[in-house]
């Protein structure tokens, strides 16, 4: 015999209802990180990567401003990056306008893909330009031809017109790579 359970629903405030089987109600429990179901419901979870061939001690390298008009905010999850030789990476929040090489983030479900709403810009050679930092979030070291991360965990969020940008604090001047995850809710 099915049971049934009925309850208001937290989104829409409507009264649904539920049937089970076996004596048991058929659910399942959000166990997957925020992201996977960002990704895998909402078409909002995306990556953006930069190379810079000549990253300079002191230069912004990395750029990511949420530009979402609705109220939702970037969730930053992690910041991978890699130096070909030994260096110092700060993250910040920072103001001004950005100027430098446009990278289209990329979405993570591609079966349904949609566009961040941000602006995102690398530094492809020359420095990002025009921005002023307001607070340091983190910092990390990098070993000749390693990879560190910064590891948010889903704990950075932007809001409408937040930005962050990577610097390339300390190092020789070379090559830099790296990605930024994020997704909107």
């Amino acid at each position: 015999m099915a049971h049934e359970i009925q309850y208001t629903s937290d989104v829409t405030s409507a009264l649904e209802k539920a049937k089970g089987s076996d004596s048991r109600l058929n659910v399942s429990s959000r166990t997957d990180e925020r992201s996977y179901y960002n990704s895998r419901d909402e078409s909002e979870a995306f990556s953006a990567v930069w190379d810079d061939a000549s990253s300079a001690a002191g230069d912004f390298i990395m750029y990511w401003k949420n530009t979402n008009t609705n109220g939702m905010h970037l969730v930053i999850d992690s910041i991978g990056m890699n130096s070909a030789l030994a260096a110092s990476f700060k993250l910040h929040i920072v103001t001004g306008t950005a100027a430098g090489t446009t990278v289209t983030p990329v979405c993570l479900n591609r079966a349904t893909p949609k566009t961040a709403a941000a602006t995102v810009i690398e530094a492809a050679g020359t420095a990002i330009t025009g921005l002023t930092s307001s607070l340091v979030v983190d910092h990390a070291g990098v070993p000749a031809f390693g990879h560190e991360e910064f590891r948010l965990n889903d704990r950075l969020r932007l809001g409408q017109d937040v930005a962050l940008a990577i610097e390339y604090e300390q190092g020789t001047t070379g090559r830099t790579w790296g990605v930024i995850f994020g997704y909107y809710e």
